[in-house]
């Protein structure tokens, strides 16, 4: 098993506890994939992959820390070719050890209480 298009960062600010999760979908991105609270998306700004950031927390997402993690799931994607990707966060409230699972299964196929521990120890994931 290994996660080439997934990455899953733990973030604290104080108490808060945030679970940032990076996607590379492998599709060109659709007007769908925006929220309505995001700019106007036009049907020929379409870019051939877009890149889903979803931030969980456990409770409500402090206003003070949106920008700071929109900011730092910029420096993660930043060496991306930006011209051709689209990378869209979006922000929930939900358990962050259920929603990495459910993201996995639904994304993945993949059971996380079947990963072995030794896959998750290191970087390469071979």
């Amino acid at each position: 098993m290994r996660f080439n298009e997934l990455e899953v960062w733990d973030i604290t600010f104080d108490n808060d506890i945030y679970r940032m999760i990076l996607f590379d979908e492998n599709r060109p991105t659709t007007v769908a994939d925006f929220s309505s609270l995001q700019p106007v998306f036009e049907e020929d700004e379409n870019r051939s992959n877009l890149i889903t950031v979803k931030v969980f927390s456990e409770s409500e997402i402090k206003d003070e820390h949106i920008e700071q993690l929109d900011d730092f799931s910029k420096q993660l994607t930043d060496h991306i070719a930006l011209a051709h990707c689209h990378v869209v966060i979006s922000f929930d409230t939900q358990e962050i050890e259920s929603a990495l699972a459910s993201f996995l299964k639904e994304k993945l196929g993949v059971d996380y209480d079947n990963i072995p521990l030794e896959k998750l120890k290191h970087l390469n994931q071979n």
